[in-house]
């Protein structure tokens, strides 16, 4: 007889973990809150408008071919994906701007206009990322993380030092280029991670390099396309998907887990149990207290979190044809290296970095013929500064509308059809995302590998946690690649148990 696995919350960590545990023979089931599966990346409609609210941005897309194929399916039944060439368009505070590109001649050419020797300089840079993704992608990103002592073995150490830990992201870059354009412009994948680059690990220099030899990827119909199509993928495997059925809490019993006890206080058996809600909430509100382990509320309040994201949500009159899916606009702010600058602990209300995308140049079918939805993203504080957004929303929201002009969006007030505003409390509250810190434990280098939480649970048997607090990280490709350790622990304690 096979095991039932349960699992908390259809996040793409929790929907990519039921494909490969019912590829393999388990019977799983799925339980969320929400009306449909998801999580953040659930998105929502207004009128004729259609928006994504996680992710916008795919990375490796083979890493999704091989989750399907090893499941039996074929990936691109389910999702279709377009690859954005230029992906990102950067406009600096001098008014210079940087089409981001893996066509590797073309950027050149845009440095050779910049300066002569950054062609070089690039090679130099690129041919070192080959090496490194060689020798840290799947030690370290596709891999459980170790213990600290796993790490300590003399070949791993001259590995491990090699990439210069020590170095952050913008010292990395500036060692390479000694351009601040250059620099912010290839360290700004640390905002996928909510640092900045002056004080993120150099080891994530690799997030760059990846896009640029792989490139950058769109779902066709939007990134709740794509979780849709992992949700058929599941249920097309046995999964049954069960929403509008919120967790009250985990069942244990004498350290081990028994199965979920839902919302209506049902109480529904389970071998195994996989979380993929936010782990600090998870930890809060759905745990017993005795089952928490070392992370006590004063645990908690001692990790560091990441900062939060003012969102635009438009739905837009007009098309901007010649305006690229992705933008970012990094002012004179960023360059700031105090506080609050640094580690956005206090609102922006000057000149803050801001990112847009324009989806329905490439996928129309999310808004109405001739017109076009806009994500608009601002880093801001997570709800442990004080911010009161009953007071600030409108004036931000006038405020970011303003700016827009800078990447090209001009008198945008004027073709507003509708919009919709998330701040760090939205997250908070209707996200259950805690803090509303909506990239999640900071990946400083006290919480990365062996000291974020782990996947296996240290104290429950049969708890497992899979999403972005836990090793390697947050952001779609590493939580994919989460889903691939969570699914290994399972089958091996399993196994270890004669099952």
């Amino acid at each position: 007889m096979s095991k039932k696995v349960a699992i908390v919350g259809a996040g793409p960590g929790g929907l990519a973990t039921a494909i490969r545990l019912a590829g393999i023979g388990y019977q799983v089931e799925i339980f969320d809150a929400a009306e449909r599966v998801g999580g953040r990346m659930r998105g929502f409609e207004v009128d004729s408008y259609a928006f994504d609210t996680g992710p916008t941005i795919l990375q490796l897309p083979h890493l999704y071919k091989e989750l399907f194929e090893e499941a039996g399916l074929n990936f691109a039944d389910y999702v279709q994906l377009k690859r954005l060439e230029p992906y990102t368009r950067l406009k600096f505070w001098d008014g210079t701007q940087l089409d981001i590109t893996s066509d590797l001649q073309s950027f050149k050419t845009q440095l050779a206009s910049l300066r002569s020797d950054l062609p070089l300089a690039f090679d130099r840079w690129y041919s070192e990322h080959i090496r490194k993704y060689e020798l840290g992608y799947k030690p370290y990103l596709a891999s459980p993380a170790r213990s600290i002592f796993g790490y300590l073995r003399p070949d791993e150490l001259m590995r491990f030092l090699s990439f210069r830990p020590w170095e952050t992201l913008y010292q990395h870059f500036w060692r390479f280029f000694q351009d601040e354009r250059l620099v912010y412009a290839l360290s700004y994948p640390s905002k996928y991670l909510g640092m900045h680059p002056t004080v993120a690990s150099s080891v994530f220099s690799l997030i760059p390099f990846l896009e640029f030899s792989q490139g950058v990827w769109h779902p066709v119909g939007g990134f709740r396309a794509l979780a849709q199509g992992l949700a058929n993928a599941a249920q097309d495997l046995g999964v049954k998907i069960h929403l509008h059925s919120p967790v009250h809490q985990i069942w244990i019993e004498q350290g081990q887990v028994r199965g979920l006890e839902l919302a209506d206080s049902s109480r529904h058996q389970f071998d195994a149990v996989v979380i993929n809600a936010d782990f600090a909430y998870a930890v809060r509100h759905l745990l017993p207290t005795s089952a928490r382990g070392r992370y006590t509320d004063n645990k908690l309040g001692q990790m560091q979190f990441s900062c939060s994201t003012f969102m635009l949500y438009l739905g837009i009159n007009r098309r901007y044809e010649d305006l690229p899916h992705h933008q970012i606009y990094l002012s004179d702010n960023i360059r700031r290296l105090e506080r609050p600058w640094v580690d956005d602990s206090a609102l922006d209300e000057t000149d803050p970095p801001f990112y847009v995308c324009n989806p329905s140049i490439i996928d129309p079918a999310n808004a109405p013929a001739g017109h076009s939805t806009l994500f608009v993203l601002v880093p801001i504080p997570n709800t442990s500064y004080a911010v009161d957004w009953d007071i600030k929303q409108k004036s931000y929201t006038d405020f970011i509308l303003k700016r827009l002009h800078l990447l090209g969006y001009h008198n945008i007030e004027q073709h507003i059809v509708t919009q919709r505003c998330y701040t760090a409390q939205t997250w908070l509250d209707d996200y259950r995302v805690h803090l509303g810190a909506v990239f999640n434990l900071s990946h400083n280098l006290t919480q990365l590998g062996p000291f974020r939480p782990p996947i296996r649970s240290e104290n429950i048997a049969g708890l497992y946690w899979i999403g972005g607090a836990v090793h390697p990280g947050s952001g779609l490709l590493t939580i994919l690649e989460a889903s691939r350790s969570a699914a290994g622990f399972i089958h091996q304690d399993f196994a270890l148990t004669g099952s």
